[in-house]
């Protein structure tokens, strides 16, 4: 009887001070990001990529996206846009600025990497500055030494999804 009593003196006694450190202990402020290496090396990428159509260089645009890149987006008619057609359209405006968000990189192999990321850019079209977002998610395949994008899926953000980053309440309020 004595020993099952202090059994369980010693087992509160146990619990109490577990119970106090837990409490004393700092709480976490937040989840602290860190870049990977993966994410390092295709945000350097990336940004090569934009550089060149920024600078109309069509020889790096070259080495970066593969003989067979096609982009596809959900506008009709649903069939990929070919290389050629779009560099014509990437090179057609005049890339003011551009800034790449919220990167993540998965390898599916040594061979193949899957980005994806938000893309805000600046163009100038007709004279007049035209501010875009889009997510975008790019195929990689290491080809030898470098890396070529062979397909890219490009998704406009629509208003709403521009609100909610800049922490707009959407709650529907009954006079929409």
């Amino acid at each position: 009887m004595r020993t099952a009593a202090r059994g369980i003196v010693l087992l509160s006694s146990l619990l109490t001070i577990q119970f106090g450190l837990a409490q004393a202990a700092p709480k976490e402020t937040g989840r602290i990001v860190t870049k990977t290496r993966l994410v390092a090396m295709f945000s350097e990428l990336e940004t090569r990529w934009l550089q060149a159509v920024q600078q109309k260089d069509e020889t790096t645009l070259g080495r970066l996206v593969s003989e067979d890149f096609q982009v596809w987006t959900p506008q009709p008619p649903g069939a990929p846009i070919p290389r050629e057609d779009w560099q014509k359209q990437a090179l057609a405006h005049q890339l003011v600025s551009f800034r790449l968000r919220q990167m993540a990189v998965r390898s599916l192999s040594n061979q193949i990497s899957v980005a994806s990321f938000v893309l805000s850019d600046l163009i100038e079209q007709g004279g007049k500055p035209q501010s875009r977002d889009h997510f975008v998610v790019d195929v990689w395949k290491k080809d030898g030494e470098n890396w070529q994008c062979t397909d890219r899926y490009v998704w406009p953000l629509s208003g709403n999804a521009r609100r909610v980053r800049a922490g707009v309440d959407l709650r529907p309020s009954g006079k929409e």
